[in-house]
């Protein structure tokens, strides 16, 4: 495997002015499209990329799995790019009126002539499979809706999952190891069973736009498959700050630092073509979770904390004691 050692070639303020736009190919200064592990200045892991590292049959076996998990979601926030130029007030966007438009963020004016509450982003092919932590609108920790309308299907999906966690461990050790004593400190009926990952992300030919992927465990990494048909060019991976593009086909992985700013460059093609990216990662709120037996008497509760002193405690003593034991 191939050795990259970067250091960073544009500043915060450059970074920042990309969040949220949409990436080409003139930030790309390293084009990986061969086995390469990729350190920053001081020899910290940014990115391993490998290519067919997931076997051929197993892609197959998993491939109608993922690609029934994908419906349209327009709660991608950033990541779903900036709302187009020419939508103005008024305006009909992915079937809703556009009340009022904030970044890349719009506010849907509902029929009784308000503004709703919820901004909502463009719509776009992505859902999300394993497990949610909660939040103010959904206090509970609980199965996504395709886990829980689809559990054969969902667990068709795990032999592929199980292999994105073996190559995280081969190939981040360190960040592997904080993220699955995590994972085992969670409450089980939330975690994917014998991975570091409570959830994944799936995404069809999605170009997304500059982001952070925020909820992420901090110490932990993103890891990324591709599960591809047809032919296309572009789709890469961009993290602007070193200028690397990760070029993923089918049955390619990498993990990399997704609490870096990074997006994809377009998609071209003369053809059909279908490019499924999975994201496999353990949201640091599921340290909150209970038993499913206590969530479930949890949502029945009008409480909106995420939660109490306790669990909020609990959570900082648990995560404390795994980075004492696991940074030297």
């Amino acid at each position: 495997m191939k050795l990259l050692k970067l250091n960073p070639i544009l500043n915060e303020e450059q970074i920042s002015n990309l969040k949220g736009t949409f990436f080409n190919k003139d930030l790309i200064k390293y084009h990986i499209k061969e086995d390469t592990k990729i350190v920053n200045e001081n020899g910290d892991i940014l990115a391993v990329y490998k290519k067919n590292a997931v076997p051929k049959e197993v892609v197959d076996k998993c491939r109608n799995a993922f690609r029934k998990s994908i419906s349209v979601s327009n709660n991608r926030g950033q990541a779903a790019g900036p709302i187009p130029d020419y939508v103005k007030i008024g305006d009909k966007l992915d079937g809703l009126t556009v009340g009022k438009i904030n970044g890349n963020r719009f506010y849907p004016l509902l029929s009784t002539g308000k503004l709703s509450k919820s901004p909502k982003a463009r719509a776009v092919k992505s859902s999300i499979i394993g497990f949610s932590d909660r939040y103010p609108r959904i206090p509970y920790c609980r199965r996504t809706m395709f886990t829980q309308r689809n559990w054969k299907q969902y667990n068709q999906c795990l032999p592929y999952i199980k292999y994105v966690d073996a190559f995280f461990k081969q190939h981040a050790p360190a960040r592997y190891k904080i993220q699955k004593k995590m994972a085992e400190q969670s409450a089980q009926d939330f975690i994917i069973k014998d991975t570091a990952f409570s959830t994944v992300t799936v995404n069809k030919n999605f170009r997304t736009a500059g982001h952070y992927d925020n909820g992420d465990l901090k110490e932990g990494f993103g890891n990324l498959g591709v599960i591809s048909q047809g032919q296309y060019d572009g789709a890469i991976t961009v993290i602007p700050k070193y200028g690397i593009g990760l070029d993923l086909g089918d049955g390619d992985l990498s993990i990399f630092d997704v609490h870096e700013l990074h997006g994809n460059t377009e998609t071209t093609t003369k053809s059909y073509y279908e490019r499924i990216s999975v994201v496999c990662y353990y949201r640091e709120k599921m340290i909150y979770c209970g038993n499913a037996e206590y969530e479930l008497k949890r949502a029945k509760t009008n409480t909106k904390k995420v939660a109490n002193e306790f669990e909020i405690e609990k959570a900082k003593k648990i995560k404390e004691s795994i980075l004492d034991e696991c940074v030297q």
